[in-house]
């Protein structure tokens, strides 16, 4: 996958122009969902999530049509009015639970834990600095429910290479995962990873039930050598 982020205003606006939140509300948690690729250019100040929606608006969509794309502009506002009043390096809502290390894996990190998915979304991070969404959730869960790392180191690994790195969203995003910014931590199976990532892997440590992972003790000898 060839990702390109063009540094020309002009040609900017045209990609802002030719959003189809239609397209985005069916199709964005797979891989190749039509996503808008504009996070870059929000998380610098370029374009504004006020401006994306109004120039979505203006073509006549209704917002109860496009309720799941709103969200997502709306969930970025609010990320930042919450890091204007929270210490994002620490828990929103609560501590993390069954925390074993505060480290990252080395096996995450080299995009080799075995899984397709997650290690094709670790290798594109590397080489174009984006990551999809679904992934980031996907590696996060691995990371802090799986492997039970404390969020806030991986947290900053992923930030540190993301083109769109926004640390209010990315700090969320990673607590809501880890269970310090929900009320339930969240969790991705190889069913979910291959129907949204295209794979087709089977008998993985993540092929199984989410009851199944909720409550299994990982073998954490396999994330022994961290970062």
């Amino acid at each position: 996958m060839e990702l390109i982020f063009e540094t020309d205003y002009q040609l900017i606006l045209k990609k802002l122009n030719e959003i189809d939140p239609l397209q985005y509300g069916r199709t964005r948690n797979y891989v190749n969902g039509a996503v808008t690729y504009l996070s870059p250019y929000i998380s610098r100040g370029v374009v504004s999530t006020h401006q994306v929606l109004k120039s979505v608006l203006k073509e006549g969509y209704k917002i109860s049509e496009i309720e799941s794309f709103v969200k997502e502009l709306c969930w970025r506002d609010y990320f930042q009015r919450v890091g204007q009043v929270k210490d994002l390096n620490t828990e929103i809502k609560q501590a993390q639970s069954e925390i074993t290390n505060y480290h990252i894996s080395s096996n995450v990190v080299n995009a080799s834990t075995g899984n397709e998915g997650i290690d094709a979304a670790v290798r594109l991070l590397y080489k174009s600095g984006y990551m999809h969404n679904h992934c980031r959730m996907y590696t996060a869960s691995m990371v802090c429910n799986i492997a039970k790392s404390h969020w806030l180191h991986p947290a900053q690994w992923m930030y540190y290479h993301l083109l769109d790195g926004d640390w209010a969203s990315n700090a969320c995003s990673w607590q809501w995962v880890a269970g310090a910014n929900s009320n339930k931590k969240y969790f991705a199976n190889q069913e979910n990873i291959n129907r949204f990532a295209f794979t087709n892997q089977s008998n993985t440590f993540l092929d199984t039930s989410y009851e199944a992972l909720e409550k299994w003790k990982f073998h954490l000898r396999y994330w022994q050598h961290k970062n």
